[in-house]
């Protein structure tokens, strides 16, 4: 019987060639492996990818059909690139030009990095960071494109941008601030003292009125500044912000005119917060003002309270909530789309010269922003504009109403230890408090006030100081004096900052404080209302 022949063998070549052969579909399979899972990240990526070849669009993602808002992705894919960009870039360069350097730029060194504005379907523009990568393709090379919308980076930026802006008018109004008062208070201090001693009617006291008012507005600029950057001198307590509105009613009718119908909705419910009421009332006056001057032909000026739960004054729960709202809307023309940016910034104004100063809005902005709240704008032209203020509820009770002041330019007979470095102030108030009858001496800083105690052993009533000074402040003074000899009060003047003197040791609403520059009435009721509490 013969035996089943054999397959020779297979050689060492055919088992070489199925190798390769199996090789190359391996290959092939992870090759499609990574098409479909680049495919996947391709089409799940947030961020807008395109594939551009010969400057035409040959694939896209959904989030590019998203961002672009185009209704479907074959009616993006038959739009021409250069169709999706504004005429001029931000720089002011041509679109089309700029693009064609761009992608040279891509192509030269293999990928290419920049901003740019797109244009959605709808007209809008938007920022927009572009990465370009040039990746061969066959026989030539095509751009594989992301698109990053950066909206919201912009915005912080330039939310980052104002507040820098707002810090460096701070420190520049808080520099000024305490020499700029004192001269205002050596100005109208004195002019004060000279009025009461010729009397209203003497020849001439119409300069010296033109002196006090003069000074009078030259410390509101100030105060508005020192608001602005947030650090004016308050005087919080917890106020229903509808009897702060209510309480305006008389001022705003004056200031507004009839020519201008005033509508008050305030919320059925109480509305505390923690604010400063004359703070509150200026912030109610700017906007009031701003209106008028949007209606010179009359109109009609809403004022609405009520309760939200976002400051946006939406009704889901926001951070900081609940939240109390005023809105203050008018019927004027409106700002335009270019100046809403800037209706917060200090000294803008369009009003034409020597009819404003920029700073109304600014001071509204400062003063909410320090009472940990929001202020926002919506406007169009011819539509009229829409201010929203929210500040944070408060759980606390409401502040019984101030007492009344003591009586303008009472006097006494205690004895006073003046502290001031300012040689021209220390002259004036020691002079407007001798003129009450009041015993007063006077040192030009701490060091000073200690060494005459030690050599007199004076006794005293009240100290009355400045806070910074030369050697030792007010503050060190006063602790020192608490310390070694109890019983008597202590009235700080400053023409500084809440800043400062927090950092002096003061806290706010719990020291006596009076604020530079003050009138010689002023001073002279603070120190009778400091006194009497004693």
């Amino acid at each position: 019987m013969t035996p089943a022949r054999r397959d020779p063998e297979p050689t060492t070549a055919k088992l070489q060639a199925r190798v390769h052969e199996l090789e190359a579909r391996l290959a092939d399979l992870e090759r499609h492996a990574a098409g479909a899972r680049y495919r996947e990240l391709f089409e799940r990526s947030a961020d807008a990818i395109l594939i551009i070849d010969d400057n035409r669009f040959i694939e896209c993602n959904d989030a590019t059909v998203a961002m672009l808002r185009y209704a479907t992705r074959d009616e993006l894919l038959q739009t021409h690139p250069s169709e999706l960009s504004p005429e001029f870039q931000p720089d002011g360069r041509r679109s089309y030009e700029k693009a064609d350097e761009m992608m040279e730029l891509a192509f030269a060194r293999g990928s290419h990095r920049f901003e740019w504005e797109h244009r959605r379907a709808d007209g809008e523009v938007f920022p927009v960071e572009v990465l370009l990568t040039a990746v061969p393709w066959g026989d030539r090379r095509i751009l594989h494109v992301v698109w990053r919308d950066i909206t919201d980076r912009k915005r912080l930026e330039e939310e980052l941008r104002q507040a820098q802006k707002m810090e460096a008018v701070g420190k520049l109004a808080g520099g000024i601030a305490h020499d700029f008062n004192n001269l205002l208070m050596a100005i109208g201090g004195n002019a004060d003292l000279l009025e009461a001693e010729v009397g209203p009617a003497a020849a001439g006291a119409e300069y010296l009125q033109e002196i006090r008012r003069g000074c009078s507005r030259a410390a509101a600029l100030v105060e508005q500044l020192l608001a602005f950057s947030r650090k004016s001198l308050r005087q919080p307590r917890v106020v229903d912000l509808n009897g702060v509105l209510g309480g305006l009613d008389r001022m705003l009718a004056r200031l507004l005119g009839e020519d201008i119908e005033i509508v008050c909705r305030p919320d059925p419910a109480p509305l505390p917060v923690l604010v400063d009421p004359h703070q509150m009332e200026q912030v109610v006056l700017n906007l009031a003002t701003n209106a008028r001057d949007a209606m010179p032909g009359g109109g009609r000026l809403t004022f609405t309270t009520s309760r939200t739960q976002a400051a946006d004054g939406g009704d889901a729960p926001g951070p900081g909530g609940p939240w109390a709202q005023l809105v203050v809307a008018d019927t004027g023309g409106g700002i335009p789309p270019e100046n809403l940016p800037r209706v917060f910034d200090p000294f803008f104004t369009t009003k034409e010269q020597g009819r404003g100063t920029g700073l109304g809005l600014s001071t509204v902005y400062g003063i909410v922003k320090q009472s940990g709240g929001d202020v926002t704008v919506v406007s169009e032209p011819g539509r009229g504009t829409v201010f929203r203020v929210a500040l944070p509820l408060c759980a606390q009770a409401l502040s019984p109403d101030e007492p009344a002041p003591a009586v303008r330019g009472a006097g006494g007979a205690e004895t006073i230890l003046l502290v001031e470095d300012e040689p021209t102030l220390i002259r004036l108030v020691a002079k407007v408090l001798r003129g009450r009858g009041y015993t007063v001496h006077t040192a030009g800083n701490g060091q000073e006030a200690l060494a005459l105690l030690e050599a007199t052993g004076l006794a005293f009533d009240l100290l009355v100081t400045d806070v910074v000074m030369p050697r030792m402040g007010g503050p060190e003074l006063a602790a020192r004096l608490h310390r070694d000899r109890p019983g008597h009060r202590t009235l700080f003047m400053s023409g500084y900052t809440d800043s400062v003197l927090l950092q002096r040791g003061l806290i706010e609403g719990e020291v006596d404080l009076v604020a530079k520059p003050f009138s010689p009435a002023e001073l002279l009721a603070k120190v009778r209302e400091v006194l009497d509490r004693g």
